[in-house]
């Protein structure tokens, strides 16, 4: 901990009435010696946290005359439980210098920083995380910087206001205040940002206070390293993607702060891996959702709600618009998919940049389809595509890598959709489907993945225009997914699935979640998918399948060692289903349709095949011929470099200074 967060030693944690009561007469006595003008702040220039006096001149100048005059005339309520968004509240107020939503950011204000208060100390006292009341701070922080731009606070309330943003600073710079360093902290990632974040906000409104400046270069300082670990080299990010946001806003929210505070390098708002975190977010969305009124969202990817979409991209096209239109412009298209959704997700607070979102809603950026495909993101998963900007794509998301915080216990786990439809589905964080999540995912069951703190290495990957290939390993458990596609979304784009067992990894039982009514068909089941796309599951090995099959899942007993593949085939249910013929004693396949004709090698040994005076040799690769037009890929080494060197790459890990939780076991 730094020593700026350690000054405040005055006197032991007590009661949370005397503790705060301490607070506030020690912050009475520091400014009544700093003199009339620091305690009203006359010199310090408000807005200043997410934007500047320009940012608000600018936005004014974007409203027509009738926009303008209906947001000055609109009426906002002066209580706190009745705020609704404090969006547009801010906006009004500083835009068009709407006096009802003056009014109320002067009032909420004060009942903002009152639960505030009453909720921190239970940070010090308890270890309750500092997310128990991010919507408090969000709220305390953003009103009182639009409060003091206002001309409605008197002298004696902007004294008052400056007592209770020093008293929530000292209660944040307090040594018992959730800090990793020393083991005051625990649980996830994403409240430890959360009180990074409190420290850049509140020390950022009292610039002219003698430790504002090293309260905010100490949070500027863990948040720049939270960068710097908590993602991984290609953009995947530490938690899920709901929890990933949570941390993600905050960051955005606190650069802004640093970037208006005249930190260097514009306060790290252009980090390179944001941008690429950003990214992560796009690539990993769904594809236009029929039951999601045809937008696009997160996968519910562990700790991930159904149906959550994020602003973040519009925020994002507005911030990079003048440093990189390119990629300005792949967010504004995003932020068009997600429906243009007004907060960074949903069933959390998030307390960066609240109340000021609406000046990063309209960038003014033509949207353009992303230059995105498949991708490996060596600590976090594997999305492979064939397509972006369709009503058809074909995807399939693999979950693996050490960034595995607040997922269930489903790494190596798989979801598909094909031609647009859900086919493979993840498991609900609102609505589990097991009370055991290894038996919620479409993967084998214990022991090979008994072990909750166990993940999948993504070891190899590789992408071509005809093939896609990916393998992991969870300990004796060995995960090879085959993609073969075509650029035209409606042509034969399938998968093929080898998973491989060891003798320690069996008895057990393998899994598929599907969405739709499952049918018995030659080889394996059809699932009448609820649309208009239906999946082929034909398996290669074992050929004659003892399936049990459920309302939403099949399963297959897998008794000893070996290698179980199938071929999963998308198909529009005007489609005639695939001939599936086994090659190689299960190591091949051959798939027949009206495409034409692919041969595909997947499996853990070397196979050696020809056809039409082409030789195939290797572990994984593709013979095709559609149409005349022949294909050969054999995929070589492409070993998957690690996010981060050292440690087990099979057990998920927490990379910063803090315990880790749980205490991961050897075994």
């Amino acid at each position: 901990m730094s020593a700026a967060r350690n000054h405040f030693m005055l006197f032991p944690v007590a009661g949370a009435g005397v503790f705060r009561m301490r607070l506030l007469l020690l912050a009475g006595v520091f400014l009544a010696g700093l003199g009339h003008a620091a305690i009203r702040g006359e010199d310090v220039q408000h807005p200043r946290l997410y934007v500047t006096s320009k940012d608000v001149d600018r936005a004014r100048e974007t409203l027509t005359p009738p926009e303008f005059e209906a947001l000055k005339n609109r009426q906002f309520p002066d209580h706190y439980d009745g705020v609704g968004n404090p969006d547009e509240m801010v906006f009004a107020a500083l835009v068009a210098d709407n006096p009802s939503a003056k009014r109320a950011v002067v009032a909420v204000v004060f009942q903002a920083f009152e639960k505030l208060l009453a909720a921190m100390p239970d940070t010090i006292n308890k270890r309750s995380g500092p997310h128990n009341y991010s919507r408090h701070a969000g709220l305390a922080a953003s009103l009182a910087d639009a409060a003091f731009a206002g001309d409605l606070l008197t002298v004696a309330q902007r004294a008052e206001l400056r007592k209770q943003i020093l008293a929530v600073n000292q209660l944040l710079h307090h040594p018992d205040y959730w800090d990793p360093a020393s083991g005051k902290a625990s649980l996830n990632p994403n409240m430890t940002t959360s009180a990074n974040g409190y420290r850049m906000m509140f020390a950022a409104l009292i610039p002219d206070h003698p430790e504002s400046a090293g309260w905010m270069q100490s949070a500027y300082a863990d948040l720049q390293e939270e960068v710097d670990h908590w993602i991984d080299p290609q953009g995947g990010m530490i938690e899920c993607p709901h929890y990933s946001m949570v941390i993600f806003d905050q960051w955005i929210g606190s650069f802004l702060i640093a970037r208006n505070a005249g930190m260097a390098d514009d306060g790290n708002l252009f980090h390179p891996q944001l941008r690429r975190a950003m990214e992560w977010f796009g690539n990993t969305s769904t594809p236009r959702d029929i039951n999601s009124n045809n937008l696009r969202r997160w996968p519910t990817l562990g700790h991930t709600y159904a149906n959550e979409r994020t602003c973040a991209f519009g925020m994002m096209a507005c911030i990079w618009k003048d440093r990189d239109p390119e990629f300005a412009a792949a967010m504004a298209w995003m932020d068009r998919e997600h429906g243009q959704f007004g907060e960074p997700g949903i069933l959390s607070y998030y307390p960066g940049v609240m109340g000021y979102r609406r000046f990063f809603r309209n960038s003014d950026v033509q949207p353009r389809v992303p230059k995105w495909g498949s991708r490996v993101y060596s600590e976090t998963g594997v999305l492979l595509r064939n397509t972006l900007g369709s009503d058809r794509e074909t995807v399939l998301h693999l979950i693996g890598g050490r960034n595995h915080s607040h997922y269930f216990n489903d790494s190596g786990s798989i979801t598909i959709w094909g031609k647009g439809r859900e086919l493979l589905t993840e498991d609900d964080y609102q609505n589990r489907r097991n009370p055991e999540s290894r038996e919620a995912h479409s993967m084998p069951d214990k022991p090979a993945t008994l072990n909750g703190e166990r993940v999948m290495a993504i070891r190899e990957f590789s992408s071509s225009a005809e093939l896609d290939y990916v393998s992991g390993t969870r300990r004796g458990w060995q995960r090879q997914v085959v993609f073969v596609k075509d650029r035209d979304p409606l042509q034969p784009n399938y998968f093929v699935l080898a998973d491989t067992l060891d003798a320690k990894s069996v008895p057990t039982i393998w899994r598929l979640f599907v969405g739709g009514e499952i049918v018995q068909s030659e080889g394996g089941v059809t699932v009448r998918g609820e649309q208009d796309v239906n999946l082929d599951i034909v398996f290669v090995r074992p050929r004659d399948p003892q399936l049990d099959v459920h309302e939403d899942r099949i399963e297959l007993s897998v008794a000893g060692a070996g290698t179980v593949t199938v071929v999963l085939y998308p198909r529009l249910k005007t489609e005639r289903a695939p001939k599936v013929t086994p090659l190689l004693d299960g190591a091949g396949v051959e798939v027949q349709t009206s495409g034409g004709v692919d041969r595909v090698v997947v499996g853990p040994e070397d196979a050696e095949y020809s056809w039409g005076g082409r030789m195939f040799r290797g572990r994984v690769g593709l013979l095709s011929n559609r149409a005349g037009r022949k294909a050969l890929v054999q995929v070589g080494d492409c070993e998957v470099t690690p996010g981060w060197a050292g440690g087990d790459r099979e057990l998920r890990v927490i990379r910063w200074n803090g315990p880790q939780y749980p205490v991961f076991p050897d075994e």
